[in-house]
């Protein structure tokens, strides 16, 4: 007999995570399946951006989300020459407590999940994988596999794919991605070496046309993200080789360079939306809707904009009587954050640090430009108002 819930969330990462603490903390039913048997332990996203932080504060979150980054408060966002590491612009700095906040995503996730084990109309099911679904006018039905091999079966009246741009929910619904892979491969290396010692701040773009990239920290213990970019479709020997000249274009320090890798993880650089985030009772948020480069931040941070627009609106539906048509203002909304911000901005912060002419990115990165636009500039926003949707009550 199949397991009955309401809402079905494949994925255990922080969009879908996150989705189910906002829907049991309106006491809606809610189930989450990972195919692996532990959370994924890798850093991935690392800045939790302070568009987010009205989410997390109405969800509980923000105090966690702050006391995890420690030491690691936000010291500063800088542009630099890859050439002589020289600072050619500079991000105006913040109060401490109104972020960014460097929190890994696996960090983010064990804090996601210790709120969601409080709640009883939540649960979380690891080693389950996802198999097939069949829907009809009440729902959606999922067969599932266990990582002992047991079979089961589970029946929702609506079902989320959160599992990420190789996810099985959006292939087996028949929801195709559109968009490109940019001409680069991404190679993010986590790697101990002393950063604060020679003066970096805590967010660094590198400006070259070869030689660009991201360095920031990690974790208090000297861990840092090191990423750049390398030709795409060229293999783990080959990128791995090309470590040592990288590192030593980027990193500040005497020579030789003393360093320890701890990780590394190649990501295609993509810019990708679905082409619709629902169809019938299935409904996708985050990279299983839209995949973005890093250049913008705006990853970790869309699909916290998804899934809490999108609880809102299932709470909406299921809690107040909305109409179901109000989930289709909801894809489309989302989809059009994804098409007019999301991607407009992250390309363009991805073609600026790679321009030629470091000295003149503040005329070009969307990120410098608001910042010179003043205090009153509201730039355009990935968040949707759900109380502006058709059929929001």
């Amino acid at each position: 007999m199949a397991a009955k819930t309401t809402i079905l969330i494949i994925g255990a990462g922080p969009v879908g995570l996150f989705l189910a603490l906002r829907l049991a903390q309106a006491e809606i039913s809610v189930v989450v399946l990972e195919s692996l048997d532990h959370l994924q332990d890798e850093s991935k996203a690392m800045m939790q951006m302070p568009p987010t932080f009205p989410d997390y504060k109405k969800a509980g979150l923000y105090d966690a989300v702050h006391a995890a980054s420690g030491k690691l408060h936000n010291t500063g966002v800088v542009f630099r020459k890859t050439t002589d590491h020289s600072i050619v612009e500079a991000l105006p700095a913040v109060p401490e407590k109104q972020g960014p906040f460097i929190v890994p995503q696996n960090v983010f996730c064990d804090i996601l999940v210790k709120k969601l084990a409080q709640l009883k109309s939540a649960q979380l099911l690891m080693g389950h994988r996802f198999e097939s679904m069949a829907t009809s006018e009440a729902g959606v039905n999922v067969k599932v596999t266990t990582t002992d091999g047991t079979k089961k079966e589970f029946e929702a009246q609506y079902l989320v794919g959160a599992d990420g741009g190789r996810g099985s929910v959006r292939k087996a619904a028949g929801i195709n991605y559109q968009g490109e892979t940019l001409p680069a491969q991404l190679i993010a290396t986590d790697v101990y070496y002393d950063f604060e010692k020679h003066g970096w701040f805590h967010g660094n773009f590198m400006i070259d046309p070869k030689n660009y990239g991201l360095v920031g920290p990690i974790s208090d213990d000297g861990l840092w993200r090191v990423s750049f970019c390398v030709e795409d479709g060229m293999d783990q020997k080959d990128y791995e080789a090309l470590i040592p000249e990288k590192f030593e274009a980027m990193f500040p320090g005497p020579r030789p360079l003393d360093y320890k890798i701890k990780q590394i993880h190649p990501y295609r650089a993509q810019q990708l939306c679905s082409e619709t985030f629902r169809k019938g009772p299935i409904l996708l948020a985050g990279d299983a809707a839209h995949l973005t480069n890093p250049y913008a931040g705006m990853g970790l941070t869309s699909g916290i904009f998804d899934s809490s627009s999108l609880a809102e609106c299932l709470i909406s539906h299921i809690n107040r009587g909305a109409p179901d048509s109000l989930l289709d203002s909801w894809a489309a909304a989302r989809r059009q954050a994804y098409l007019n911000v999301v991607d407009k901005v992250s390309r363009a912060c991805y073609w600026a640090v790679q321009h030629p002419d470091a000295d003149s990115i503040g005329d070009r990165h969307p990120m410098l430009k608001a910042a010179k636009a003043g205090p009153n500039f509201k730039p355009p926003s990935a968040a949707t108002d759900v109380t502006t949707l058709d059929g929001y009550i």
